[in-house]
């Protein structure tokens, strides 16, 4: 069904297109333009080039006032039918200046193009229409989608890392099939009753998911406009977190082109975790249960450790067997990436047609993900100022992970288990799978078989697909210049289908040997205890899911001069609607190595069905007012009504108010010539987010598995239900007033450009939860309420910088700076918290790292026995202090429960001696850099990225004690001993004085790293003419390809914890091939 939807989208653009263009008369723009074979005394030909003499293709040259148009072909050569004596042509180029030149009858002419590096004149996308940028008075960033076209990821997102100032991207390059997630400036919710940090997603005018941006391959984009500030505020109650809006490309008038992009990539992680191999964690546990013994003293002020755990005779086979499960797992993995555009046109009818096909391998044996895109846009001139639209867009993926239930379902326990199971312990014996956890409880992380799930072909896989179609009507008024109408209607589907299959399996004891025991024989045990059964799962769940939306848009728009006045004015009405349900199947006890399927599986069924529906209404207005191109003003309005409120909330309007002064137009800076460029621009806007569910105001219920009464003989639960939150009927949207100063120039000759943004948004009415003033025995989750305030801030700043050195050698550089943070003004605060250092009041969101103060660690006895000598009554959270004990600042006695007060140092650290012992957890400073240099016909771009101003610290999984089922980083291998008393680590027995938050963990939390690097290289038009294309280029673009500096000895980085699937460093080869 794909291939075939796919094959109608095409056939309709391209059968549409050509009807037109055949009947539109005008001069084919395929035809045969040299000008030696059609030049007569009322012919224009010519040949247009670029300022270093290339000859360039696909240049329009149109004769004014006439409908003649022709195309420059591959050898920049053109001809033209003259109507009269004298002509003025109208040449354009899409990375070319436009020029007018004067014709006359019978001329041969030689047409020079100049590179357009003035992007001041380019036009951008924002909501409900494009801007000059020049007049653009929003805190508005760009970028042109050809830049991401070689990019080898399978999400849109993960290739904006370090392009675009107050941007974050989060993920995308690393586990197959996860998006990445962008975030503007720095967003801030407090619901816990739905919402989002995500900005919204428009396509095409049109409101979409994150999926639906990540889903479009970057070839089908003509460019990406991220609207921060009020500008996005013609979008009302979903503008508060930001916008992103997306225009995809549209045909243009001219021969039809075919361009092909085809890639392979390599995936390998940039690092692996490095974890202790099975004689350093023997070697740990042995210092942890000697110190849990005790050391008895030597008589010589040293200690004899007692008897180990893992003898002599083991620890020396252990130096010779070591199992690496992740290393034996994990391979470098495989990603394909094909895209096929087709474009053209005439005057009456254009055309733009993609298809793409992205699969990408996972690095363990069966993750794999792979995806459709398809789209076709038409757009066809009905003569007497009508024009009609239409575009058919879709994808279709498929996502194949594990289904990995042991210790929680978790998609990351694939890795976790890999790195855990220790290192003297084997995936199999003699083809038996090896029990990896003795305890009765089978459901941890520790028991959990990795190669045993994937043998058994165990499961959690989704098969996804979207379909949307836009039709649009246009009316351009005759009667009035500049009076648009135009009626558009968005129909979107999205389909999902999640299955999940798991098995029981069966894991193995077997004889051991060496002193203690700890060795493993070939000898299996059967017994009424070996083997074990392990459940992952066991069973088989769906929940396909259906998703049908529409949007409809009618608007009125008029934009005209007045002598030195330039008005722009816009009116729609937008009405959205959704319904939403999903189908829940679950059925319990699947037969191993059956088909996965229902009528194989014997044990409990529960089905379950969920609906939902919801609207929006929305009446938008905008008006843009100019004069002498130098004084600009703009006013956004928009009055919506939305279902996820009561009756009596649902309306309210929305606003904004932005103006700018270009001063490079005024008599005192027109004539400079330094000063190219120079604007001013305010902007304040009234926005919204509607973080909550559907129905808020109502009660909702939730079914649950396993939670219901109690029917039959054989006790099974049923399946219940229980109430969600508490319902709120005044609950309505957070409020957001976003301020913004901003300052864009250019100086020499264009060359150097800078653009300053300082901003503030004040979010009140905030949705939170007040549960801190709730008590417990409420027994019930309490809905949001409109509460809270909290201020946001920061400043951004861009520089740019390019330059051509004699005519084959041009450069670029682009760099930009922000910072941001947030301030509580109004929050719920817990009781015990009010009026103490916990309390987030009138402080930063983000008040650093909470844990305690390290002094340093106790390595002699002696050191210990002077330390008590001078804090008598220390004690570490209850313990004494001991050699290999880390030990902590006191800094507080105790805390009145009825004042919050603390008592003044009591000589014990335990809970009341937390603190934030950092100013900043978070890197609140991001940077980025992008380079690029052209020689002749070889290109070089390289992006780099950073952030700093937090504090790092070594995570909590990391912190972990080790057991003989759990192995832990590799640093821990240097661990305090009498033998070694100059550790860097503690002894991890004494667990209490290190598994927490201190300063003895920090890390530096500044990172940088290139993000991408891109080498393409153009072949000569006389090698692309022998190989029957337009032109040819190759390119290797490089992922991930180096990290400057990272602290961390054990992980990239980049990742927040060890045991998460690591980042991939991608090494892709394309080619790119124009007909």
């Amino acid at each position: 069904m794909k291939y075939s939807l796919l094959a109608i989208s095409l056939l309709f653009c391209l059968t549409i297109a050509n009807t037109a263009k055949a009947q539109s008369g005008n001069p084919s723009p395929t035809k045969d333009t040299s000008p030696g074979m059609n030049s007569s005394a009322n012919s224009i030909t010519g040949i247009v080039s670029d300022s270093k003499g290339v000859p360039l293709a696909d240049v329009t040259i149109r004769i004014k006032g006439t409908g003649q148009t022709v195309i420059s072909d591959a050898a920049g050569k053109f001809y033209l039918v003259a109507p009269a004596a004298s002509n003025v042509l109208q040449v354009s180029h899409v990375s070319m200046k436009y020029q007018e030149i004067q014709a006359k009858s019978g001329a041969k002419l030689t047409i020079v193009l100049q590179p357009n590096n003035n992007e001041l004149n380019d036009v951008i996308v924002v909501g409900y229409g494009t801007q000059q940028r020049s007049k653009a008075l929003g805190a508005i960033s760009t970028i042109d989608a050809s830049k991401l076209e070689d990019y080898p990821v399978t999400n849109l997102a993960a290739s904006l890392t370090g392009r675009i100032p107050g941007l974050s991207v989060n993920g995308g390059t690393a586990r197959p099939g996860a998006d990445a997630t962008l975030q503007l400036r720095n967003p801030v919710i407090l619901s816990k009753d739905g919402g989002t940090l995500s900005p919204l997603y428009v396509i095409d005018d049109v409101i979409r998911t994150e999926s639906d941006f990540n889903n479009l391959d970057p070839s089908e984009v003509e460019d990406i406009s991220f609207l921060k500030d009020a500008a996005a505020a013609i979008y009302g109650v979903r503008s508060g977190q930001g916008a992103v809006v997306v225009r995809t490309k549209r045909g243009k008038v001219g021969r039809t082109q075919v361009n092909i992009n085809s890639s392979y990539a390599v995936n390998d992680a940039t690092m692996l975790p490095t974890m202790m191999n099975g004689y350093e964690l023997a070697n740990y546990l042995d210092a942890s249960i000697q110190a849990q013994r005790g050391f008895v003293a030597d008589g010589q002020d040293g200690y004899l450790a007692q008897s180990n755990y893992y003898t002599d005779d083991e620890l020396s086979y252990f130096k010779t067997h070591n199992y690496n499960w992740l290393a034996n797992a994990w391979k470098p993995s495989h990603l394909y990436r094909q895209t096929v555009n087709i474009s053209g046109g005439s005057d009456k009818a254009t055309f733009f047609a993609s298809a793409s096909y992205v699969n990408q391998d996972g690095n363990l044996d069966r993750i794999n993900f792979n995806k459709w895109t398809f789209r076709a846009n038409t757009d066809v001139k009905l003569g007497n100022g009508f024009k009609v639209g239409l575009s058919i867009s879709g994808d279709i993926s498929k996502n194949n992970q594990y289904l990995l239930k042991q210790g929680g379902e978790n998609p990351e326990n694939d890795v976790k288990g890999l790195l855990y199971t220790p290192g003297f312990t084997p995936p199999y014996i003699n083809g038996y799978p090896v029990r990896l956890s003795q305890s009765s409880n089978q459901n941890t992380i520790d028991a959990f078989h990795f190669f045993e799930v994937q043998q058994l072909d165990n499961y959690n896989n989704s098969r996804d697909n979207s379909l949307n179609i836009i039709g649009s009507l246009q009316y351009d008024a005759p009667f009035l210049k500049g009076l648009t109408a135009k009626v558009q209607y968005s129909r979107t589907l999205n389909n999902t289908f999640p299955k999940q299959y798991g098995t029981r399996y069966d894991l193995y004891n077997f004889e051991m040997t060496g002193e203690h025991n700890h060795i493993y024989t070939d000898n299996v045990i059967l017994s009424n205890t070996s083997p074990v059964k392990v459940s992952n799962g066991n069973r088989i769940y769906i929940k396909p899911s259906y998703r049908d939306a529409y949007q409809f848009d009618g608007s009125l728009g008029y934009n005209n001069k007045f002598g030195k006045h330039e008005i722009s004015a816009l009116a729609i009405v937008e009405q959205t609607e959704f319904t939403y349900n999903d189908i829940q199947t679950l059925v319990e006890d699947p037969t191993p190595g059956a088909p996965p399927d229902g009528r194989f599986a014997f044990g409990e069924e529960d089905i379950f069905e969920t609906e939902n529906e919801g609207g929006l209404l929305g009446y938008i207005g905008r008006l843009n007012y100019s004069y002498a191109n130098k004084y600009l003003a703009e006013f956004q309005i928009r009055y919506d009504a939305s279902t996820k409120f009561a009756p009596q909330n649902r309306w309210k309007p929305f606003y904004s108010v932005s103006a700018g002064w270009i001063l490079s137009q005024e008599k005192f800076l027109e004539n400079s010539k330094a000063i190219n460029f120079l604007k001013l621009r305010l902007s304040a806007g009234k926005m919204g987010s509607d973080n909550t569910k559907e129905y808020g105001y109502l009660q909702r219920y939730t079914p649950l598995q396993n939670y219901g009464a109690v029917f039959g003989g054989d006790g099974d639960l049923i399946l219940g239900v229980r109430n969600e939150a508490i319902p709120n009927p005044d609950v309505r949207w957070d409020d957001d007033l976003k301020l913004n100063g901003g300052v864009d120039a250019r100086f020499l000759n264009n060359r150097l450009s800078t653009s300053v943004d300082v901003f503030l948004d004040h979010r009140y009415n905030m949705l939170t939860a007040l549960s801190a003033s709730v008590p417990i025995l409420i027994g019930s989750a309490i809905a949001s309420e409109n509460y809270a305030t909290v201020n946001g801030y920061g400043y951004e700043l861009s520089v740019g910088w390019r330059d051509d050195i004699g005519k084959n050698f041009s450069y670029n550089a682009n760099a930009f700076l922000t910072w941001n943070d947030a301030k509580a003004i109004k929050v719920d605060v817990e009781k015990g918290k009010l009026g103490t250092f916990e309390d987030p009041t009138g402080r930063s969101t983000d008040m650093g790292v909470e844990g305690y103060h390290y002094l340093g660690m106790f390595r002699t006895q002696e050191e210990v026995d002077a330390f008590t000598a001078k804090n008598p009554n220390y004690t570490i959270f209850g313990k004494a202090p001991l050699p290999g004990m880390l030990y902590y600042e006191d800094i507080r006695g105790p805390k009145d429960p009825v004042t919050n007060q603390y008592a003044p140092p009591d000589g014990i650290v335990d809970e009341n001696d937390i603190d934030f012992i950092s100013k900043k957890a978070a890197n609140h400073y991001q940077f980025g850099l992008t380079l690029g240099a052209t020689y002749k016909s070889l290109h070089v771009e390289m992006v780099m990225a950073g952030s700093f101003g937090g504090q790092g610290v070594v995570e909590s999984a990391a912190r972990k004690m080790a057991t003989a089922t759990s192995s832990r980083p590799a640093f821990w291998s240097d661990v305090w001993t009498p033998e070694n008393p100059n550790a860097i680590y503690p002894n991890p027995y004494y667990n209490f004085s290190y598994d927490l938050a201190s300063s003895f963990w920090f890390k530096s939390a500044f990172n940088f790293r290139m993000r991408n690097l891109n080498v393409s290289y153009t072949l000569p038009r006389r090698f692309s003419d022998k190989l029957g294309f337009t032109n040819t280029s190759v390119y290797v673009n490089v992922v991930n390809p180096i990290n400057f500096y990272n602290p961390y000895s054990y992980k990239d980085n980049s990742l927040g914890s060890f045991d998460a699937y690591p980042l991939l460093r991608t090494w892709a080869f394309g080619i790119n091939l124009g007909l």
